[in-house]
């Protein structure tokens, strides 16, 4: 597959007009960085999204499609920790492109320098799909808005210094409404400490190390491993142990296993957000995280948008 994506990429690419400057060209990942990066950049930039819709990440295979747009990029905009492996290594090394290869200043990885869950002290095959770098879930951590944002920032401004006045101006307005919205989701996850979560795969972590949910195991016995029947059979009796169980599921992983281990346990499912909708539908990485958490807010039976506490009292006489 990949030989012949090289094929393809040397074919495309030797027929594309050399590179025009006139709005930065940016490429990114997941919609999630698409939608901070329109947010920084404004009319400025032209955006490329290679990941859409609701399909699992570690499974995207690279396209001709992805090459064009990577040979043409000016910045490019990656979450990082191994998330993005299943094709963008192939598309770095096919697009032809200089200015987005790791180390130049049109390659942003917005994980840098962010402290990631789960990182393992030993890598071997047999702990399954494990992640070197740590949990590559960052774009649903509920408290790495503002460090993604920042990346991207310093990523544009790297790249067009004669619009960096504009792009803080934005940058300040976007941080704006992050700060806005992590005080809704705070408010809102008051009354969910200790409560116990599950899940199939390891997507949702930071959203539980943030909010001080209960972990009650994963479905997945191992990374990207097909659970065995007697870890399933392991795991409905610690689920009906510790009910109330919360199952929390990607799009991509609510599936029959799910539901078979939900029905056997008496636990509910709750289908989450893993990133925005290419349709439109979650139009940004904050309405996103808010329908994630009105989500959990119903999965719970507790108050969505959360009741804002009354003003407190002004001194006087």
């Amino acid at each position: 597959m990949r030989r012949l994506l090289m094929c393809a990429a040397a074919a495309l690419l030797a027929a594309l007009p050399t590179h025009a400057a006139d709005k930065l060209k940016v490429v990114a990942t997941i919609p999630d960085l698409a939608s901070m990066a329109m947010a920084i950049g404004g009319e400025t930039v032209e955006v490329v999204v290679l990941a859409k819709g609701s399909s699992n990440l570690h499974q995207v295979t690279a396209r001709p499609s992805h090459l064009v747009a990577m040979h043409k990029a000016d910045v490019f905009l990656q979450v990082g920790l191994s998330l993005e492996t299943s094709f963008v290594p192939a598309l770095l090394e096919g697009c032809g492109n200089a200015r987005i290869q790791p180390g130049a200043k049109g390659f942003v990885n917005v994980s840098e320098g962010y402290a990631a869950l789960g990182v393992p002290t030993e890598m071997s095959r047999k702990d399954g799909d494990v992640h070197p770098h740590g949990n590559p879930h960052l774009n649903l951590d509920p408290l790495a808005g503002e460090h993604m944002a920042r990346r991207i920032h310093a990523g544009l401004v790297a790249n067009l210094p004669a619009e960096a006045k504009r792009f803080d101006a934005r940058l300040e307005a976007h941080l704006k409404r992050i700060a806005e919205a992590r005080a809704r989701w705070e408010l809102a996850a008051k009354e969910w400490k200790g409560r116990r979560v599950a899940g199939y795969h390891s997507d949702y972590d930071y959203v539980v190390r943030a909010w001080g949910l209960a972990d009650a195991g994963s479905i997945e016995e191992k990374p990207g491993i097909t659970p065995t029947p007697g870890h399933l059979a392991r795991m409905v009796q610690r689920y009906k142990e510790q009910r109330p169980v919360l199952v929390l599921v990607a799009p991509w992983s609510n599936n029959s296993t799910v539901a078979r281990v939900a029905e056997q346990s008496g636990c509910a499912v709750c289908e989450l957000p893993s990133r925005c909708d290419a349709e439109g539908k979650l139009f940004d990485w904050i309405h996103m995280m808010d329908e994630l958490h009105a989500r959990l807010a119903k999965g719970f039976g507790t108050h969505w948008p959360p009741a804002q506490p009354p003003p407190a009292a002004s001194g006087g006489v």
